[in-house]
């Protein structure tokens, strides 16, 4: 037991010489407390970069409502301020022009829903049109899944596997034999 204390003791004076000799126990907490004050300060800029951002939000949502309101009085014939009026009608016209490609993006879609009914098929990975009997994406270049090509006895359209309804006819599909 002694020679455990003996050990322990000469091991902590070892620890106490080598701490002094690297500038002492004051040196050290010292370089401690400067560590410490940095990270304050570093927390105190974030502390204060966060509530800019915060105010920069704000400001825009405020510009943002006062454009609506600005837009909205320049429709009702109602705004007097000549110096706005050219921009509040370029915005008029850039919702015109939104509301356009709305309309486009629309009918693509109903184009496209169309084309999936007739039969085209497309790619489970991008979407995109697959040509006819294609195994891998031309666009993206994932495999495409081969579908069993089974028709429906009643009506000649192509059914989905497992199918257990036409869905052109909607007549129930007879199970394979």
């Amino acid at each position: 037991m002694a020679d455990l204390l003996d050990t322990f003791k000469r091991k902590a004076e070892d620890l106490i010489t080598v701490i002094n000799q690297k500038g002492g126990i004051k040196a050290t907490i010292e370089g401690l407390r400067r560590q410490m004050a940095e990270a304050d300060r570093r927390r105190a800029i974030t502390k204060v970069k966060d509530e800019l951002k915060r105010l920069e939000r704000q400001i825009n949502e405020m510009i943002t409502a006062v454009g609506i309101q600005a837009v909205g009085l320049h429709q009702a014939g109602r705004l007097s301020s000549p110096e706005l009026q050219p921009l509040c009608q370029h915005i008029v016209e850039l919702k015109a022009a939104l509301a356009q490609q709305e309309a486009e993006l629309a009918k693509l879609e109903a184009q496209t829903a169309q084309a999936a009914t007739a039969g085209a098929k497309f790619c489970p990975s991008c979407g995109k049109t697959l040509p006819d009997g294609a195994t891998f994406c031309p666009y993206c270049g994932a495999a495409v899944p081969q579908l069993a090509t089974n028709v429906c006895a009643h009506c000649g359209a192509e059914l989905r596997p497992q199918a257990k309804f036409c869905t052109k006819c909607g007549q129930a599909v007879e199970a394979p034999q």
